[in-house]
């Protein structure tokens, strides 16, 4: 199968990510959900990380004051990933620090509340990008912080890589905790 590129293909990805992602965080052992520090995260931090994310792109296309993207034309999803990648890699680590790369899990943090959180805000943006057209996901932009000025479809895709990104990431960090076989 192809990366998405309607929205509807998007939305279906979206909610593909939000299902594997609560699978894998239901199924793993509590002495791997909650490791990791602000520094080097572990699947609860990455968890966070997405529910601040789906609230903040959320908000972005919800607001009515989206202006137009300077071309009006969306670039695929390997293109986009590929330009993204370059981009964070490029960015300085104070940078990324400064922008949201710290993230802290509350200590009275549990499973039900993160998860509950991060579903919520991801049927939230969901439902955000469901309320746009076709056309709006091209002719609208909104920031991204390293990559620069996105139209609302190259937000979306981006969000679809990120969710993979750090459930891959969660994945591998679970992986390395003694008695962990998630």
């Amino acid at each position: 199968m192809g990366h998405p590129t309607t929205k509807s293909e998007i939305l279906g990805a979206l909610g593909s990510n939000a299902e594997t992602i609560a699978a894998f965080i239901s199924d793993m052992p509590e002495n791997a959900l909650f490791t990791g520090n602000p520094e080097r995260w572990g699947p609860a931090h990455h968890l966070v990380h997405l529910t601040m994310t789906s609230h903040a792109i959320q908000r972005g296309l919800c607001s009515l004051e989206l202006p137009p993207h300077p071309t009006g034309r969306s670039r695929g999803y390997a293109e986009l990933i590929g330009a993204a990648s370059a981009a964070v890699g490029a960015a300085p680590r104070d940078l990324l620090l400064e922008r949201g790369r710290v993230v802290t899990v509350p200590p009275t943090a549990n499973r039900e509340a993160l998860l509950s959180d991060y579903l919520l805000a991801s049927a939230q943006l969901r439902a955000a990008a469901e309320s746009l057209s076709e056309e709006d996901l091209d002719r609208r932009a909104m920031p991204h912080p390293y990559i620069g000025v996105l139209t609302l479809r190259e937000m979306l895709l981006f969000c679809v890589f990120h969710e993979r990104h750090h459930l891959k990431l969660a994945r591998g960090h679970a992986g390395r905790v003694p008695g962990s076989s998630s």
